[in-house]
């Protein structure tokens, strides 16, 4: 998979990370605006994107939109894997290799 989704914690909850693998090295995007560049949104629209679809706390901390639940966090991650495929088959995302 060109792109893969996982949950991390930190002191304000659990939130998802955006990561690819290149060369052997891990590069994560971890902040609403490096996920939102990554996924061609604008910051505004992945923070309201994952408030509403996922359930994450309304208000974005160290630019990261947290969860309270793990499971909540998990089921983002998931629908965010489900969802590249999708976007890249119907021409509205382009990931670079």
């Amino acid at each position: 998979m060109l792109i893969d989704f996982k949950v991390e914690e930190d002191e304000y909850g659990y939130y998802v990370v955006a990561y690819r693998m290149v060369g052997g090295v891990e590069i994560q995007f971890n902040t609403n605006k490096t996920l939102a560049m990554t996924l061609n949104l604008l910051p505004e629209d992945i923070k309201y994107f994952l408030f509403e679809q996922y359930h994450s706390d309304e208000k974005s901390k160290n630019d990261r939109m947290h969860f309270q639940d793990y499971d909540l966090a998990v089921d983002c991650a998931d629908g965010l894997r489900d969802l590249i495929p999708k976007a890249i088959a119907t021409g509205n995302l382009h990931l670079a290799e």
